[in-house]
């Protein structure tokens, strides 16, 4: 087969691997719903219908009045990811926002291991195309990768990284710098619009890489050659940003870090060495107080675990593999947070994390997601070691697609530099070495099918979506709202937002709601730190412990009045019920006493407040 034929088909690999992966939610992405990440995928649905609307209402893409009436919400400083959802919109509009989750989804991976492949043999990190086919698929496909397809497409879809690290490795060769800082500076300001905690955790772990990879003596010509194309990004990406940025930062709802809890959501170092709930060897019973099923991004498994420091150590005289290990395994430490967990509980050892968790930028990582950067840095690893010591070597090797190592034309740049060395001395192995005894390629080929078996995902499991009412599905709804209107969600709590969110999106959200889901400052915070979710007045306070406990309070004439201050504070026009919710009758009575008589559509109760 040709070698486009041979691309071809794993390409196409890739993809059906990533269609069985959400084959029970492609069955029917209308009436489905992922069933370990039901809020995410609410989330992600409501701003793929949101950006929608910049075509049909001119709505603006970075800021909504729809969600959180009166105050909205900053989308630059939530997870919009408008770098798929604007180009997208037809589909949106067309079939609606679930089947275009079910596709950002299945392209999440998919599109990530073919960018990892044609990275990986490009860049003349390995010469094989089976070692390339194997380091990407467990890049796009690896436990910590599915895990992160719960809901995450912002954070599985790392597509542009490979990319970016192309362009990159481009700088210190030949050529001209303004085109080369053109593309990089594209390739960034996309990747912006998916995700930038991913392209912020990706250049911090390109410096610790270059930091390793390079020799002392040629840092400095390396950072001299690359400094025009990069002024050239800097400049360009700067520009498009900075409004996009100051709004994210300082505009409207803006925030800064996110909340003191979730600085604890780290890495449970026995999550190292058990296989994640979506492996086929996973188990759930005995991994749940290790992490959630949306981040188990250190779920590497023993096997692998045992392997990577015996191919660590055969190829250790290859800086490339030695500087992935390195790096792989500061990010792993960085990933265990302030303070170390083991099997779910928090020991008295502190990680390194604790150095980093206040700085700018660092205060809204994640820490558990630190790990993300070990997925790729293994799976080169792992191409690397097929490539070296299970594949046959051919007897001459060719120059790669990507002249990444290609000298400069002023001379001859300094000793270790990507750009000083020929494509063979960048994989640093000779030519005409002799291959493996077939029984060491043998070994070798058994310990890699041990420790990646095991690993092999079992698709995602989706659950019945609660449908609408049908007074929001049937369209009803706008004869008795007004356009525009702010629509407030009784009893109001966790689930009442979400459920505000689903009507929304069914309704094309052409009405404001109160609540919801999303990050927002919290108003009691003078550092305006995150928070989820809105703040709760006490009427939705009373209301929800009327939802809780089904006992309809006598209510004095001071919960008439604090129910008036609250519909002034949300500009409520219409409070809305539906039918089915737990002690739904008592909430009718208590909202009929504090707002007045209510009335009885289809299946919902309605209060008309102005």
């Amino acid at each position: 087969m040709k070698t486009g034929g041979k691309n071809a088909l794993a390409v196409v690999s890739y993809v059906v691997f990533s269609v069985v992966l959400f084959h029970h939610l492609w069955a029917a992405p209308q009436t489905r719903m992922l069933a370990d990440n039901y809020q995410d995928q609410v989330f992600f649905e409501w701003v793929l219908t949101h950006a929608a609307r910049f075509f049909t209402h001119g709505d603006s893409p970075i800021f909504t009045d729809q969600l959180n009436a009166p105050l909205g919400v900053n989308l630059m400083a939530n997870t919009s990811i408008l770098g798929l959802a604007l180009p997208l919109a037809p589909i949106t509009l067309l079939f609606g926002a679930p089947v275009t989750f079910a596709l950002i989804s299945t392209i999440a991976p998919a599109a990530t291991s073919i960018a990892w492949f044609f990275m990986l043999l490009g860049c003349g990190v390995v010469r094989s195309r089976t070692a390339a086919y194997l380091g990407a698929l467990f890049c796009g496909f690896g436990p910590a990768m599915v895990s992160q397809t719960t809901g995450h497409p912002n954070i599985a879809g790392q597509f542009m990284i490979p990319l970016i690290l192309w362009a990159v490795f481009r700088m210190g060769t030949p050529g001209n710098p303004v085109r080369k800082g053109l593309v990089l500076a594209g390739l960034v300001l996309y990747q912006c619009f998916i995700n930038e905690e991913v392209l912020f955790l990706a250049a911090f772990a390109l410096l610790v890489f270059l930091l390793v990879f390079l020799r002392p003596s040629a840092m400095l010509p390396a950072a001299r050659a690359a400094l025009p194309a990069l002024g050239v990004t800097a400049l360009v990406a700067g520009t498009v940003m900075a409004y996009p940025l100051w709004h994210q930062f300082a505009g409207p709802q803006a925030y800064h870090g996110l909340p003191d809890f979730v600085h604890g959501f780290s890495a449970d170092f026995a999550g190292f060495y058990n296989f994640s709930r979506r492996s086929i060897l996973g188990d759930v019973t005995l991994i749940d107080k290790l992490g959630g099923p949306t981040e188990e991004n250190t779920f590497f498994g023993w096997p692998l675990l045992l392997l990577l420091p015996a191919a660590a150590a055969a190829l250790w005289r290859e800086r490339v593999a030695r500087a992935l290990f390195v790096t792989a395994v500061v990010f792993a430490l960085l990933s265990l947070g302030p303070v170390v967990r083991y099997k779910g509980e928090e020991t008295t050892w502190h990680g390194p994390w604790r150095f980093l968790v206040d700085l700018p930028l660092f205060d809204s990582v994640v820490p558990t997601r630190v790990a993300l950067v070990v997925t790729p840095l293994v799976g080169a690893l792992l191409a690397i070691l097929v490539d070296r010591f299970i594949v046959v070597p051919p007897v001459t090797r060719a120059e790669p697609a990507l002249a990444v190592a290609a000298p400069a034309p002023a001379g001859p740049p300094a000793e270790g530099s990507f750009a000083s060395e020929p494509p063979a001395a960048r994989v640093d192995t000779d030519p005409d070495e002799e291959p493996l005894p077939v029984a060491g390629r043998w070994l070798w080929a058994a310990a890699l099918a041990m420790a990646l078996l095991p690993l092999v995902p079992t698709p995602q499991p989706t659950n019945d979506r609660s449908p609408a009412p049908v007074f929001f599905s049937s369209g009803v709804w706008r004869q008795h709202v007004p356009d525009q209107a702010t629509v407030v969600v009784i009893p109001g709590g966790w689930w009442e937002g979400l459920d505000a969110m689903r009507w929304s999106v069914s309704s094309d959200i052409d009405f404001k709601i109160a609540g919801g889901y999303f990050l927002a400052p919290d108003p009691n915070d003078p550092e305006r730190k995150a928070m989820f979710g809105p703040t709760y007045p006490q009427t939705w306070s009373l209301l929800g412990q009327v939802g809780n406990d089904g006992v309809v309070p006598q209510l004095g004439p001071e919960y008439v009045a604090q129910a008036k201050a609250d519909l002034a504070y949300w500009k409520a026009d219409r409070i809305i019920l539906a039918d089915g919710h737990g002690n739904s009758d008592a909430i009718r009575q208590t909202a009929d006493l504090l707002f007045g008589p209510g009335e009885h559509i289809m299946d919902v109760w309605i209060w008309k407040v102005s």
